[in-house]
This record gives structure tokens, sequence and C-alpha cells, in this order.
């Protein structure tokens, strides 16, 4: 059975809609808190949050490991394997977790400030909840109830600012860090009354170990996946002045905002592909579907890249005047829109339980990483400083998208000559995009007006995507499929506002 692109972006649609309500909603509460929150809080809140982050990190990896099994056990009709392997899965990770929480704990009893002893055992009941909460979340994304899992992704974006918005002034601080408990009380109820998992607690030593061997490889890919993302950050931060890094930091800070929605697309997408795995009589059967998926993602991607340039232009322009110089690196950075995009599908396939090749999937990360630090060095010692780590970025970004791609192409095509046809099938949307960096750095400079700059680069975009589509893509996308898409879209768009509820 073929996977849907429309049932993937209606789904998609719901998680990224949410997302966007949240960083709407966001926006204002962030100003409001800054009035009333001194530095040094704000100081305390990003100490608390590190505590967090590491204690999500450094873990063995067992939700990882066991949550791509589940899917591909479903699609073989195993639902009992499927089961005990859901409530194996979690009862290890929660008795590990208690390792975490208890270390959280005890760091309070090392400061003798009350602010951060109390701001410790807060987050220590927080991680605890929070975690709770997201097995009934995980397990219900996997089991493919996205309307669920999306509705709650809505609580997730209205309970915190509300909480924070209504404490902050006399709890100052602990408001930020209070608001994730009580979120994940009532998305406990929700999920208790209307995600059920079924889940029992069982305990198998000799799967734990598996798991957690295969876990270990697939978390640390995860960390060095984000050490990838963080690192040229961390070298601007220590090597250049605090505006430089702002400067980069607010244009990578919107790439990461449009980035969220063909992630909403990928994350919606694995599920399904792992379920269609398990169905399939064989690897190369399941993933079938995969290079249409990822055609159709390397258009959607690229699509992006020149309206994001246009839309962070007038935002800048006309709203966020202060940052005018973050625009040539955003420019840059855009472009990790579509390689980050479209790597998603070659490490789905290889992290899957059936290809099974985590580990060379890390192995590519690392050395990407290990690029991206000499070079990223090495451009600032030369002194094209943030633009010059900008363009760094993306060439790592690109080497690592292609070598997976290429080490993805035994599970995807059954002679070379398919996957160098895929391949320019796939670049040929990315190389439409390089022009526009050189036309919207032009109109910058030649056009005054903003509104006739957003005019002139809608009419171009317009254009030549209609001549790619019409003479590249004819059979990938049609205009009865593009009006259906549309439909889709607006229907679901619809349902959000009017808050009518979808089948589960």
């Amino acid at each position: 059975m073929a996977i849907s692109i429309i049932d993937i972006a209606k789904n998609s649609l719901k998680f990224s809609s949410a997302n966007l309500l949240a960083a709407a909603i966001l926006l204002p509460v962030n100003i409001y808190v800054a009035t009333i929150l001194v530095p040094e809080e704000y100081g305390v809140y990003g100490f608390l949050g590190l505590w967090l982050m590491y204690a999500n990190l450094i873990r063995p990896g067992l939700t990882i490991s066991g949550y791509r099994e589940i899917p591909v056990l479903l699609g073989k009709g195993e639902d009992n394997e499927a089961l005990r392997i859901q409530n194996i899965t979690v009862t290890s990770d929660m008795l590990y977790s208690l390792l975490p929480f208890v270390i959280i704990l005890g760091a309070s009893f090392f400061f003798s400030e009350p602010i951060l002893k109390i701001g410790l055992i807060i987050t220590a009941i927080s991680y605890g909840a929070t975690h709770l909460v997201n097995y009934w979340v995980g397990i219900n994304f996997l089991r493919q109830k996205f309307s669920l899992v999306a509705r709650g992704r809505l609580i997730f974006a209205i309970v915190p600012p509300l909480v924070i918005v209504a404490s902050v002034y006399w709890l100052k601080v602990y408001a930020l860090i209070i608001a994730p408990i009580i979120l994940a009380i009532i998305l406990g109820v929700y999920y208790w009354k209307r995600g059920a998992i079924n889940f029992h607690f069982t305990l198998d030593w000799k799967e734990t170990v598996r798991l957690t061997k295969i876990g270990v490889v697939l978390q640390a890919g995860a960390l060095v996946f984000w050490t990838f993302r963080l690192a040229d950050r961390t070298i601007i931060a220590s090597t250049l002045p605090l505006e430089q890094l702002g400067l980069y930091a607010f244009a990578i800070g919107f790439v990461m905002a449009v980035l969220t929605i063909p992630t909403d697309f990928t994350k919606v997408l694995q599920p399904i592909l792992y379920k269609e795995l398990g169905r399939a009589p064989s690897v190369f059967e399941g993933l079938k579907d995969t290079r249409r998926i990822a055609v159709y993602l390397a258009l959607g991607a690229a699509i992006l890249i020149p309206i994001s340039q246009l839309g962070f232009y007038l935002v800048v322009s006309l709203i966020a005047t202060k940052y005018i110089g973050s625009i040539p690196i955003f420019y840059v950075l855009s472009y990790n829109l579509y390689l980050a995009s479209i790597m998603a599908v070659a490490i789905l396939i290889l992290i899957s339980s059936v290809v099974n090749k985590q580990k060379v999937s890390l192995g590519v990360h690392a050395v990407g990483l290990a690029l991206n630090i000499i070079f990223d060095l090495l451009v600032l010692k030369l002194g094209y400083g943030v633009v010059g780590v900008a363009w760094v970025t993306i060439c790592t970004q690109g080497l690592v998208t292609l070598t997976l791609y290429y080490l993805a192409r035994n599970y995807m095509f059954r002679s070379i000559r398919d996957y160098f046809r895929f391949q320019i099938a796939m670049l040929v949307p990315f190389l439409v995009t390089i022009p526009f960096y050189f036309f919207h750095n032009y109109l910058n400079l030649v056009i005054p007006n903003f509104w006739t700059f957003a005019v002139i680069s809608l009419v171009a975009q317009g254009i030549l995507w209609s001549l790619v589509i019409g003479i590249f893509y004819r059979g990938y996308l049609s205009i009865n499929d593009i009006k259906m898409i549309m439909k889709e879209i607006t229907m679901a768009i619809r349902s959000r506002l009017s808050g009518k509820r979808e089948g589960e």
C-alpha cells in the first residue's frame, strides 16, 4: 500500500499550526516576563535549564531503540509483541529516570543560595513529571493517533504561557519552572482519559540490555546531531563579540522556526514508514515510497527558501530594525531548510530497526561535526566572520546529507542509474534556489521600497517555480494534486480554527 503524501501533510499541519500558535503566544509573554525579571533571574532560569538539557541528552536511549521497533511490529500485525516492547521500554526507561531525578534533587543540597536550592528541587519534580507524561505522548504518536497528540500539542502551546503570565509577578523565576509541572498534570489527565496505552509494569533484563546496546548508539547519534547544530554558535560565542553572536543567533532562530514545517512532516512520516516496513515482504518494497516522498520534500523545502528570505527581510526591515546586519547571514543559513529537511529521510532509513545502520549515521555526523569545527575556526581566522561560519554550516550539512543518501542508496534503489536519476530530481529544486541568494542581495541594494521588493520577489518566485514544476515535476505534482493539497490544508486550518475534532 502506497504511503499517502497528502495524509502525511495533513497530519503534520496539525503540529505545525500548534507550533506557530505557540510561537505567536510566547513572543508577547516573553516580552512581559522580561519587564518583571532582572537578568540575574533569567540567568538562574538558564542555569536550571542546562540541568534539564543534559538530563535529557545523556541517556541510554531506551525509548529511541524501543520506539523504532513498535511501528514495525504493528505493521507485521504483531500487536502483542509491540505492546510487550512498549511496556519493557517504558518500564526500563522509567527506572533509569530515577537516576537523573535523584542527581538533580541531590545537587540542590550543594547550593547555599535559596533560589538555586529551591529551583533545583522544582526542576527535579518538573523533570520527573514531564518525563512520565512524554511516554503517553510518544506511544500515542507511534500508534498514529495524530489528532489526539496534536490537541495535546495545543494544550502544550496554551497552558505554560497562561501559568507564567498569571504567576510571574509574584512567583518571579519560579513561575517559569513551575509552569511545566502544571502542564504535565493537565496533559497527564488528558492522556489518561483520551490516550490510554494499556501500560503494565514489565521488567525484562535481557530485553532491556538488548535495547540499551542499540539505544546507546542512537542516543550518541542524537547527541552528536545536536552538537553539530550548536557548534557554530558555540565557536562564535567563544571568539567574536556578543553582537555578532546576537545577529547569528537571531538569523538561525528564524531558520529553526521555519524548519518546524518540514520537521513535523518527517516526524509524522516516521511511524507510518516504519509500520509500512513491517508490512512489506522486503526492505526495498517497504522503502520504495521514500524516493517519491524525498522528492516532494526536496521540492517543498526548496520553495520555502526564497519565501523565508523574503519574509525575514520584511520582518527585519519593518520590525526588528536593530538586526539589519543579520539579513546576509540568514540568506546563507536559509539553505539549511533544504539540506536538513531532506536529510531526515535518509536518517529514518538508516536508523530503522530493519536496516539497523545507526552506527553509520553516527559516524557521518561525527565527521561532519569535526569538519564543521575545523573550518569554522579557519574562516574566522581568515577574517570572514559570521557569514563565513554560515557558509561552513551549509557546506558541512550538504556533505553530511549527500553522504547519508549515498549510504542509504542500496535500500532505496535497485541500480546505480536509478540512484543518480533520483539525485538529479532532488538537486534541481536546490539549484533553482541559488540565484535567489544573489537576486535578493541585489534587490536589497537597488530597491529602497520594502513592498516593491516583495512584489518583484514573489512574481519571480511564482514564474520560476511554475516553470520548474511544469517542466521537471509533472510526474510528481499535477494541477489536480496541488488543488487537492490546498483543499486539504484549507480544511485542516478551518477545522483547527473552529475547534472541530477530527477522527483519531
